[in-house]
């Protein structure tokens, strides 16, 4: 068997085990369709199922074997193969078609965790309805194991939000048992919402005009041009009186 089928198999079958108890060596009950399937495709199923699988009991139905028995001799071959099997006692008194046999095995829970092997498209469309069942069949010549239907999923999911979520009840108790030993919460005081800040009066420059800056210039070059002025009629009159 590919690592990759390996691997597949085995997530399966660790969910069923985590969700629903099931444990080695698996129940695994199978109808005359499966037999019948198994001849045509030459699969052995003592071999091969428990390769695929691992430790199982494979298990089928006086129910099962009465119905192929019933069909004749189209079936002959699937009969021999079924009786092979050890026989589940399902309790029956008089014999009841297949389907209903198993669909009876398995309840409403699964309570005996069966992996059901079947090519019944009828019977594994009903058998999906009902949460907690592995369905194995075959696809062409290869046993494969199915996903857990959506039913068994929703119902994993929905137990585990109940898990998770504390009763009304629970509730109350854990907020009594918090006054009790650490005392009434004191009321939370709310924030006053502080509007945006101005700007730090220290910190904001005034601008300068460009006209006083202009101005200024004007006067600096009029004060410097008059000091050159007077130097130069100075130097104008020590120049004569020498």
């Amino acid at each position: 068997m590919k690592i990759k089928r390996a691997k597949k198999v085995s997530k399966i079958l660790n969910y069923f085990k985590q969700n629903f108890g099931f444990r080695s060596p698996y129940l695994l009950l199978l109808d005359g369709t499966f037999c019948a399937g198994c001849l045509v495709a030459k699969v052995n199923i003592k071999d091969q199922l428990p390769k695929y699988l691992g430790e199982a009991r494979l298990l089928t139905t006086s129910c099962c074997i009465t119905e192929l028995e019933k069909l004749g001799p189209p079936v002959y071959g699937a009969m021999m193969v079924a009786k092979s099997f050890p026989i589940f006692k399902c309790g029956h008194k008089q014999a009841q078609p297949a389907n209903n046999c198993i669909m009876s095995l398995l309840g409403e829970k699964n309570s005996q965790h069966f992996i059901v092997a079947s090519q019944d498209n009828e019977l594994r469309s009903k058998i999906r309805k009902i949460p907690g069942v592995p369905l194995l069949l075959l696809h062409g010549n290869c046993p494969t194991l199915e996903k857990p239907s959506g039913m068994t999923v929703e119902l994993i999911e929905k137990t585990s939000d109940e898990k998770t979520l504390l009763s009304s009840h629970e509730a109350r108790t854990i907020k009594e048992l918090k006054k009790q030993v650490f005392g009434e919460e004191e009321p939370k005081k709310k924030k006053k919402r502080r509007g945006p800040k101005g700007p730090n009066p220290l910190s904001v420059k005034k601008k300068k005009s460009k006209t006083n800056d202009s101005l200024h210039g004007v006067k600096n070059k009029l004060e410097s041009e008059g000091k050159k002025k007077k130097r130069r009629n100075k130097n104008k009159v020590l120049a004569q009186s020498a």
